[in-house]
């Protein structure tokens, strides 16, 4: 099936007027499986995305608009750090959550797992901050 002329690749693939468009899309963003794809498939989703080749069908680009969506910032277009991209949320949070249940027994160990949890949380903010306003000192 190639792609038709009317396709918008910017337009969401389910309609997120329904409560199951929207969690469909929430989960194909935030698919963890897109944190094991190569620097170099990322690159070529990139590119797949940004010229829309003829010849390309709706599922080629989906796919690629995934993994593009999932590591480059949607501001910057910069390729983000994969420890604050979105599909590492989950499994990132459940190792860090992890740690903190498991270590809880020392005062030590319950600053330092509550550091790893906000560096964590500041990366992730940093990584998806909004990059069109520039960051200021003040």
């Amino acid at each position: 099936i190639e792609v038709d002329t009317k396709f918008n690749i910017d337009a969401p693939r389910w309609d997120q007027n329904t409560f199951l468009g929207r969690v469909k899309h929430f989960f194909n963003i935030t698919d963890p499986r897109t944190l094991l794809v190569s620097e170099h498939e990322l690159d070529s989703a990139k590119a797949l995305v940004e010229s829309l080749p003829p010849g390309t069908n709706e599922e080629q680009l989906y796919y690629a608009k995934k993994l593009y969506d999932s590591a480059f910032h949607p501001d910057s277009g910069e390729k983000m750090n994969l420890i604050g991209r979105m599909s590492f949320q989950v499994p990132g949070g459940m190792a860090i959550t992890g740690f903190m249940l498991q270590f809880y027994r020392t005062v030590p160990a319950v600053v330092f797992w509550q550091w790893v949890n906000q560096s964590f949380n500041a990366i992730v903010n940093y990584t998806n901050r909004n990059a069109a306003s520039p960051i200021t000192l003040k």
